[in-house]
């Protein structure tokens, strides 16, 4: 039994709150449930791992460089500036789980990766849920899982003692967000790809989905298969404006 208590404290702390490997873990698992060829395993788990390093060393740099820039602006002009990105927000969440509440990251990692067995459960089960998306955006799902543990630290202070209670319930909300989410955005995109079989998961999920709903209230539905001609009373306003992508 100590054999076992000791592979275990061995993975935990190298492998679960250890958010590269974490990364890496899940992608194998996944391509072994494809039943994908060992190099292919092997060649997957090594590109998450690299992948999430050279993702941490990047919004690091950002971190670290732009700071300066926004004590000056604190210190010259007394202007509280914010940075909306967010990798931005990730990396304050790295550092603000332990600096704050005495967590590590690796326990974000574990809440991804049972809010993304939450999402497969949901979508495993479409004929209760009716929910068929899946959310597969790794750095999206990084994220979210890192700005989701620090939220229920902060809104629910009582669970920061209890780690199984505390990762179970935002393990089911997160899952459920993602599950949901990202099928609001089927129709939309079965529509503006004609049925390529895909949807959005991504940041902005449920921003879609209201918009293309206040779309087809505003302009109406497809009939027949066609789009509708915009009327050139609602493009009073706009006319002669420029569209930048």
């Amino acid at each position: 039994m100590d054999i076992l208590m000791k592979i275990w404290s061995y993975f935990a702390v190298n492998v679960l709150q250890q958010p590269a490997f974490m990364i890496g873990l899940i992608v194998m698992i996944g391509y072994i449930l494809l039943r994908k060829s060992w190099y292919d395993v092997l060649a997957g788990v090594i590109k998450a791992i690299v992948g999430y390093l050279i993702l941490s060393v990047g919004s690091g740099g950002l971190v670290s460089n732009f700071r300066p820039v926004l004590v000056g602006l604190k210190e010259r002009f007394n202007i509280g500036a914010m940075v909306i990105d967010p990798y931005f927000g990730q990396n304050a969440v790295t550092a603000g789980v332990e600096e704050v509440f005495g967590k590590t990251f690796g326990n974000a990692m574990i809440l991804l990766l049972i809010a993304f067995i939450v999402n497969i459960l949901l979508v495993r089960f479409s004929k209760y849920t009716k929910l068929r998306a899946l959310f597969t955006t790794g750095h999206v799902q990084v994220q979210q899982a890192s700005t989701a543990y620090w939220l229920i630290l902060f809104a629910c202070p009582f669970l920061i003692d209890n780690n199984a209670s505390l990762l179970v319930v935002m393990a089911l909300i997160l899952g459920a967000y993602w599950a949901v989410g990202s099928n609001l955005t089927i129709k939309p995109c079965q529509e503006l790809t004609d049925g390529a079989g895909f949807c959005l998961a991504h940041q902005q999920m449920f921003g879609i989905a209201l918009n293309t709903w206040l779309a087809e209230k505003v302009f109406g539905k497809k009939k027949d298969g066609k789009d509708n001609e915009l009327p050139r009373s609602k493009l009073r306003g706009i006319e002669g404006c420029n569209l930048y992508i």
